[in-house]
């Protein structure tokens, strides 16, 4: 007999959590109709409580704590209201897939040999999860997309929501609605302020069911609106199979390692300032980064071969 294989789509939708891997990380959290769950890891519901009782999925940030929003800021917390005990965000997880899944059928159950094969092969898994919107027309054709974290200002109140943006170049923002966006109408909201890439110190921020605290900002964590604006411009390119600012800087930098002249360092310079500085350390590799651009551009060092 010949081995195979085949591959499921499960839908599912994301929630607000907190991931504690050293110090606090917010995540979108995919929680799916099979009952599986994505805490930076894949785990089934029976073993959301351990993760919940051993603090790696927390419901809150303690007082004077410190919150990583991945490629936003950090935010210090001071007087937070959290909602949830592990018990009863327990709860909610499993309310989250019931909708999804009334029958609560076929749920998911991760096995003990399952486990064992996999430690084995010291292979884990996640269950990171893709965004999507549907096409429209005939079918039930799906539209992948990107998501970021943003923040939303609107009547007053300052929301820690996501931005997704998806193949056919539109955008959704959690808390706008059901409307989809243009590219024009996400650079008007960040005009007028009511998107933005980090709160001001002082404000006090929603974290959606979580609840909310009053926060301080650390700016030099902080990334700055217009590079967040263009790190959406680049997500958008991604999304519609288009090359990014990323990948023109690349292409910069090969084009001038094959000539390395005056006229390619000019271009090379220009492609690596277009990109959003919190971005340019996915130029290289998780070792070199962006390294080797810096030494190209702004120091006389020769290129050890």
């Amino acid at each position: 007999m010949g081995k195979v294989y085949r591959k499921q789509r499960i839908e599912g939708v994301t929630i607000p959590a907190i991931i504690k891997n050293g110090q606090y990380f917010w995540h979108n959290m995919a929680v799916y109709e099979d009952g599986v769950v994505s805490c930076w890891e894949k785990v089934d519901l029976s073993d959301v409580p351990q993760k919940l009782a051993s603090g790696k999925l927390s419901v809150g940030v303690p007082n004077h704590g410190w919150l990583s929003v991945f490629h936003c800021c950090s935010l210090k917390i001071e007087d937070a209201k959290w909602n949830f005990d592990s018990k009863s965000y327990y709860k909610f997880i499993k309310e989250t897939v019931k909708k999804l899944n009334p029958e609560m059928a076929n749920i998911y159950k991760t096995t003990d040999r399952e486990k064992a094969k996999w430690n084995k092969h010291r292979v884990g898994f996640t269950a990171d999860p893709t965004t999507f919107k549907l096409a429209g027309g005939l079918g039930y054709r799906m539209l992948d997309g990107k998501k970021m974290n943003i923040f939303l200002r609107e009547s007053g109140k300052i929301t820690l929501t996501m931005l997704s943006c998806y193949g056919d170049g539109t955008f959704s923002v959690g808390g706008l609605g059901e409307e989809y966006l243009t590219m024009e109408d996400i650079e008007r909201l960040f005009a007028e302020g009511t998107l933005c890439a980090a709160p001001e110190c002082g404000n006090t921020v929603s974290f959606g069911v979580l609840g909310d605290a009053k926060i301080l900002t650390n700016p030099d964590l902080s990334v700055s609106d217009k590079d967040k604006l263009e790190e959406i411009r680049n997500d958008s390119l991604k999304a519609q199979n288009k090359p990014d600012a990323l990948d023109l800087c690349r292409e910069a930098y090969f084009a001038y390692l094959v000539e390395p002249c005056d006229f390619y360092k000019e271009r090379l310079r220009e492609a690596y300032e277009a990109v959003p500085e919190h971005q340019r350390c996915y130029l290289g590799d998780m070792d070199t980064r962006d390294t080797d651009y810096i030494r190209i551009l702004y120091t006389d060092e020769k290129r050890e071969v």
